[in-house]
């Protein structure tokens, strides 16, 4: 009985958010600066291969410090949800996706593994959208995972503490990128903008306002295990090996699941 009323009062909570914040699809979207690429032909540009229902998961995260501790947290959810169900997560931290773009260990970390998903952060942004960075190595990684079968997914970093409209802007570059070579877009800052103005009491942020605490992976994490899968976040019970107390857990269930109802992460 206690979820229900959770999740009926954190419903409108975000139908109220609604009218006063644009949803992604209606931001502006930053067009990059890449007058020097070629088009993408369409024998380049392959379908996203939909592995939502494969047996096993097997998940390659490549990023920088923004992914650090998401492979645990995935795991420990993964685990809660279906303890029958392989899943192996290999991550490669510290990085950004143009720095190890002809990195040959990790090109052969993705090829030689039967990979279903490549969760893919660390594109280049500027934060004060001064500077437009280009994106053709992610573009590279995604064709990548695509031709091995893997489900290529774009996770866009969370705001700067009280900076929401980062969340927009960095949405609306990954949104982009997916417009040129089809992927996955993990809403991962739209999420963290929805928990915010909700429960804007909740410490998801360090104290360096840049890098997430464990509430704020573990909401990430929700995003992605939602994007994942297909199964909803919000139907995920009370772990009490995951952070967060049973309202926080609920509350970080709802948003995750409304962020992907309000901007579809794939497009099969």
């Amino acid at each position: 009985m206690r979820k229900h009323l959770i999740v009926y009062s954190v419903i409108l909570m975000l139908c109220a958010c609604s009218g006063s914040s644009t949803p992604a699809s209606e931001a502006a979207i930053p067009i990059e600066n890449d007058a020097t690429s070629e088009p993408i032909k369409s024998t380049d540009n392959l379908a996203i291969p939909n592995n939502r229902e494969s047996s096993n998961y097997n998940i390659l995260i490549l990023g920088n410090s923004h992914v650090a501790g998401i492979e645990s947290l995935l795991t420990e959810i993964f685990s809660h949800d279906d303890a029958n169900k392989a899943v192996n997560i290999d991550t490669r931290t510290g990085i950004f996706l143009d720095t190890i773009v002809n990195n040959e260990s990790i090109i052969e970390t993705m090829q030689n593994k039967q990979w279903t998903h490549v969760i893919l952060q660390g594109q280049k942004y500027s934060q004060s959208q001064s500077v437009l960075y280009p994106v053709d190595a992610t573009i590279t990684w995604i064709q990548r995972a695509k031709e091995i079968g893997a489900t290529p997914i774009l996770f866009p970093e969370h705001p700067l503490a009280g900076e929401p409209q980062d969340a927009v802007y960095v949405h609306g570059i990954h949104a982009n990128i997916a417009k040129k070579q089809h992927s996955c877009v993990a809403p991962v800052g739209l999420a963290w903008n929805q928990a915010s103005e909700i429960s804007p009491e909740l410490t998801i942020h360090q104290a360096d306002g840049n890098h997430a605490t464990i509430l704020g992976k573990l909401l990430s994490s929700l995003v992605l295990y939602e994007t994942i899968t297909g199964k909803s976040a919000d139907l995920l019970t009370f772990s009490d090996t995951l952070p967060g107390d049973a309202t926080t857990q609920a509350l970080f269930g709802q948003v995750a699941s409304q962020a992907i109802i309000n901007n579809i992460p794939c497009n099969f």
